[in-house]
C-alpha cells in the first residue's frame, strides 16, 4: 500500500468517524436536576413542558439541611446552602430570575464578602437604566435600588434624582419592591 493509498484511506476513516453531518448539530440539552430541569433561562418539571413551582431540597445523610432552592412559575426565587454543622453556608434572592443578592458565611456563622458584588452591582444598575431609557420606571428602580443596595455609587446617586416624567406612586412602588426583596434577608 502506498503513502497516498494510506493517507486517503486515514481521511476517509476520519470522515467515517466524525460523520459527514456538517450543520445537523444535536439540540442543546437541558439543564437537569433531578425532577426540575432549566430550558432558556426558565425551570420545568422534568420531561414536561409545566413551569416548575415549588421547593427542592437536600439533605445531609444525617438528615439536617444540605440545600433548598425555591421557584416559582419557572423562576428561581430562592437559593440557601448549609453547613454540615447546621449553619447557614450561602444565599442567593433573585427577582425576575436575575440574581439581587448573594451572602456567604463561614462554618463558625461569620460573614464572608464576595468578590464578585461589585460586579452585581454594575449589572444591576445597567439594567435598571436599560429599564428606565423604556419607560419602564418602576421596574428600572427597583434594579437602581438593588444595585444601591450592593453599594453601586451611581446608584446611589441616582435615588437623588428621579426623572421628571416618574410619578411620586411610581417612587413609591419601587422603593416597596427592592425593600421586599432586601427584606427576604434579613439585611
Amino acid at each position: 500500500m502506498t503513502h497516498v493509498h494510506a493517507l486517503s484511506i486515514s481521511v476517509l476513516l476520519f470522515i467515517a468517524a466524525n460523520g459527514c453531518n456538517r450543520g445537523k448539530e444535536d439540540a442543546p440539552k437541558p439543564k437537569s436536576t433531578g425532577p426540575i430541569e432549566e430550558r432558556a433561562g426558565l425551570w420545568y418539571a422534568t420531561g414536561t413542558s409545566n413551569l416548575y413551582t415549588g421547593t427542592l431540597t437536600h439533605q445531609f445523610p444525617s438528615g439536617t439541611n444540605a440545600a433548598k432552592s425555591v421557584y416559582i412559575d419557572g423562576l428561581k426565587l430562592s437559593q440557601q446552602a448549609w453547613h454540615t454543622n447546621g449553619l447557614l453556608k450561602s444565599e442567593y434572592l433573585f427577582h425576575e430570575g436575575q440574581l439581587t443578592v448573594r451572602r456567604s458565611w463561614d462554618v463558625t456563622g461569620a460573614r464572608q464578602t464576595w468578590r464578585k458584588r461589585e460586579v452585581l452591582a454594575d449589572e444591576q444598575v445597567q439594567r435598571g437604566f436599560d429599564l428606565i431609557e423604556r419607560g419602564e420606571f418602576v421596574a428600572g428602580y427597583v434594579w437602581i435600588h438593588l444595585a444601591a443596595a450592593n453599594g453601586q455609587p451611581v446608584a446611589k446617586q441616582a435615588l437623588q434624582q428621579f426623572p421628571p416624567d416618574m410619578a411620586d406612586d411610581q417612587k413609591a412602588k419601587a422603593q416597596s419592591v427592592a425593600d421586599e426583596l432586601l427584606g427576604r434577608s434579613g439585611d
